[in-house]
C-alpha cells in the first residue's frame, strides 16, 4: 500500500533547486502560494472551575482554515467551531481577528467564516473537482503540530458521489492525518484547492476524507451573489 511521505517544504525547495528536471518545475512556487492561504482556526471556551478559590480556566482547540476572498473569507470545517463561543482566525504574521460564521453545513463539514484583516489576504485558487480521476496524484499542507510547514504527497483512492446529481462529493485519499490538519488544503498538480481535509477514517490505514471543492466553491459563489 502507497504510504503518503512527508516532506518540509524549505527542504523540498532545496531538493527541486539540485534536480535539473524538478529545478526546471514551479511546483514548489505553487505550493509555497497555496501555502500562504493557510490560517489558524482557533476556538476558546472559558469555564469557572469549582476550586477553593475558584479558578478560571481556558479550552483552546486549533485547525486549518484557507482564505478563498482576499476580504477575510475563511473556509474551515464545521466540527472544528461547531458550538464555539469565540472563533478567532490567527493570520500567518500571527495577527488574531475574530471571525463570524456567515454559513455552516453539518452534512458536509465546512464552514465559511468571515474576518476583517488589516490588509488584503493571499486567496487561494480553486481546481475543478469534477474533473478529478480515482489515482491522480495529490499534495496536502500539514497544519498538525506533529507535521505544520510540511507538504504529503499522496492519491485518491475513491470519489464519494453525490446519489442524487451525481456530484464529487468527496474524496478519499491514501494519506494517514494528524490533530490539526482538520481543514488544511488538498492541492491538485497546479497547486489549486482540490478539497479540504475533513477526518481520517480509523478503521483503514492511509485513508482520509476531503472535501471536494466544487462543494465549497459553489456555496461561496451563491454567498457572494447574495452580498449585500
Amino acid at each position: 500500500m502507497h504510504r503518503a511521505s512527508r516532506t518540509n517544504i524549505s527542504l523540498l525547495a532545496f531538493l527541486l533547486a539540485c534536480s535539473p528536471v524538478w529545478g526546471q518545475s514551479n511546483l514548489i512556487d505553487r505550493i509555497q502560494q497555496s501555502e500562504k492561504s493557510i490560517v489558524t482556526v482557533r476556538t476558546e471556551l472559558t469555564r469557572i472551575m469549582h476550586t477553593d478559590p475558584p479558578r478560571t480556566a481556558t479550552f483552546y482547540r486549533t485547525a486549518a482554515g484557507i482564505v478563498i476572498d482576499p476580504s477575510g473569507i475563511i473556509v474551515a470545517n464545521t466540527h472544528t467551531i461547531i458550538d464555539a463561543p469565540y472563533i478567532f482566525v490567527v493570520l500567518r504574521d500571527g495577527t488574531k481577528l475574530p471571525a463570524e460564521v456567515l454559513y455552516a453545513s453539518g452534512a458536509y463539514d465546512f464552514s465559511l467564516l468571515r474576518i476583517h484583516p488589516p490588509y488584503p489576504l493571499q486567496n487561494i485558487q480553486w481546481a475543478d473537482s469534477s474533473l478529478v480521476n480515482v489515482g491522480e496524484e495529490i499534495i496536502a499542507v500539514g497544519n498538525s503540530d506533529y507535521d505544520n510547514q510540511s507538504i504529503m504527497e499522496g492519491h485518491i483512492k475513491s470519489i464519494l458521489q453525490n446519489m442524487t446529481t451525481g456530484s464529487n462529493d468527496f474524496l478519499e485519499l491514501d494519506l494517514d492525518l494528524y490533530h490539526g490538519d482538520s481543514g488544511g488544503p488538498i492541492l491538485d498538480e497546479d497547486g489549486r484547492l482540490l478539497g479540504i481535509v475533513m477526518a481520517k477514517r480509523e478503521s483503514q490505514e492511509n485513508s482520509s476524507l476531503a472535501i471536494a471543492s466544487n462543494k465549497i466553491h459553489l456555496q461561496y459563489l451563491q454567498y457572494k451573489k447574495n452580498m449585500p
